[in-house]
């Protein structure tokens, strides 16, 4: 019976630290470059269909919408924001475990920082 009970609650364990946090949504990053200074803030809109990730981002103060490609691995999330010109971001993150927040960091050909971010509610 002891036995039975250990391997249900570890299986029940691993089950649960090997699933993917939910990254679909929208969610508001707010961007710090790497001299603690405020970047433009961005909207991305993920879709999340296994560990693939799909969506747009949008960058404050500017019309061009991005087009979003990553994967979910686990609790973290990589993403590149390509526009059809030759600007680009990449990003990785780590969902909390509420999983409407996030927190990484975000790099350019020409820059870089951190970023903290939570979802919008539905």
């Amino acid at each position: 019976m002891k036995q039975s009970l250990i391997v249900f609650v570890m299986t029940a364990i691993l089950g649960v630290s090997l699933t993917a946090a939910n990254a679909s949504g929208v969610w508001s990053l707010r961007l710090t470059t790497k001299d603690d200074e405020s970047a433009p803030r961005a909207s991305v809109t993920l879709k999340q269909e296994g560990d693939k990730l799909t969506g747009s981002c949008v960058i404050e103060n500017t019309e061009e919408t991005f087009t979003v490609t990553g994967q979910v691995v686990g609790e973290t999330v990589t993403w590149r924001c390509e526009s059809k010109g030759p600007i680009g971001a990449s990003f990785k993150g780590t969902i909390n475990e509420s999983g409407r927040e996030m927190t990484g960091s975000w790099t350019t050909e020409k820059s870089g920082g951190t970023f903290k971010g939570s979802k919008r509610a539905k």
